[in-house]
């Protein structure tokens, strides 16, 4: 998976010959199922146009702040789910748009007997939703038959809920005691502490940048332009300064002095490079690592397999953590410590307390159950 969309041409998509256009004038009605995909793919890159000097560009604008109204993970996790479903009513030669609630139910019912998550199941039920109104037609997914499918879906295969292992403090010590001081190391130790003190999700540690961070006395302030249920403006976020090998400011100044960062993305891609040749025959000494530090931002999944590196050299099963387990075990550690749960969605932005329980039930009951003094 790519970490941006950069990959895709910033261009919106030619009207399609094949079918003809729905009765909103939007989308491929009727075309194959694999030009359907493509459609989508194009329609949901975004591109903020240039200042408006005709209706033209006023309507393209319009489009354009209608994709804007998904965040661009959102998008590209439909784009991929869109394209499942493209393939498969291919593979079945029925219409992907419009699709009918019968072709609609027929694909999650297959997706669910082949084992699929029902989240997975949710997030294409939404995208293929999200297809049918970007194109100026009725959602399918709307009729009764789509909704008892779910339904059905959601009850019969019923699991526990598979939440990332929290990255708590008695597990996060040892993480950073196994980092070594190399720059690749510099950089992910002040990822895991930074992350972990503002209780980021991936995608915030993946956009944090220089220019949004102000450094005090007594630490550092954040502001994250963009969050999941937050305004338009913005988000500031508090990462104090500490007194231990913890210490989230410590560890991101040694990290920023040593890679020169001094603007764009706090956290970067970091190449190792191939040592320097010698000529044949010449013993080769040995030599430091040399190491290439890249402009672009570090992508979500790159977090994930920091996390999991390093949990997994502090001899726990990496296999259960990932990038969220930095914000779980935020959380988590708030609830061992006391912390009133109004405090702890004020620390972790979320939107309402019924959110935040998902994470604070099992560990409050954990640390505070009524009975655990009498048993």
């Amino acid at each position: 998976m790519p970490a941006d969309d950069s990959t895709i041409p910033l261009i919106l998509p030619d009207p399609l010959a094949t079918g003809a256009e729905n009765s909103a004038g939007f989308g491929p009605a009727g075309a194959a199922p694999d030009s359907v995909a493509h459609w989508f793919d194009l329609e949901t890159i975004l591109a903020l146009p240039a200042p408006i000097a005709s209706f033209a560009d006023a309507a393209e604008a319009a489009a354009q702040y209608r994709r804007a109204a998904r965040s661009e993970n959102t998008r590209r996790a439909y784009r991929a789910a869109v394209a499942r479903f493209c393939a498969w009513c291919a593979e079945h030669r029925q219409n992907a748009l419009p699709a009918t609630p019968e072709t609609v139910a027929a694909f999650l019912a297959a997706a669910a007997r082949a084992g699929l998550a029902v989240n997975t199941l949710r997030l294409r039920h939404a995208a293929i939703r999200y297809l049918h109104l970007l194109a100026g037609a009725a959602p399918p997914t709307a009729a009764a038959t789509v909704a008892t499918t779910f339904a059905g879906i959601r009850r019969a295969h019923r699991r526990p809920l598979a939440k990332k292992t929290a990255l708590v403090l008695d597990r996060l010590l040892p993480a950073i005691e196994a980092i070594p001081n190399t720059l690749p190391g510099l950089r992910d130790r002040a990822l895991l502490l930074v992350g972990f003190a503002a209780a980021l999700r991936p995608s915030e540690i993946a956009r944090l940048t220089f220019e949004h961070t102000t450094h005090h006395a007594d630490g550092i302030e954040l502001f994250l332009p963009w969050r999941k249920n937050q305004d338009a403006r913005g988000t500031r976020l508090w990462v104090p300064k500490g007194h231990t090998e913890l210490c989230p400011v410590a560890a991101l100044e040694a990290w920023l002095a040593v890679a020169a960062i001094a603007e764009g993305p706090l956290f970067r891609r970091i190449w190792r490079l191939p040592p320097p040749r010698v000529p044949r025959g010449t013993r080769r000494n040995p030599v430091a690592d040399r190491y290439r530090i890249g402009t672009s931002r570090i992508d979500t999944d790159s977090i994930a397999l920091i996390v999991k590196n390093w949990t997994g050299l502090a001899g726990f099963d990496a296999a259960g953590f990932a990038g969220h387990s930095l914000r779980r075990g935020a959380i988590s550690s708030g609830v061992a410590q006391g912390v009133h749960i109004a405090r702890l969605k004020q620390f972790s932005g979320h939107a309402s307390l019924k959110s935040l329980e998902e994470y604070v039930e099992l560990d409050e009951l954990r640390h505070n159950h009524p009975l655990k003094d009498i048993l």
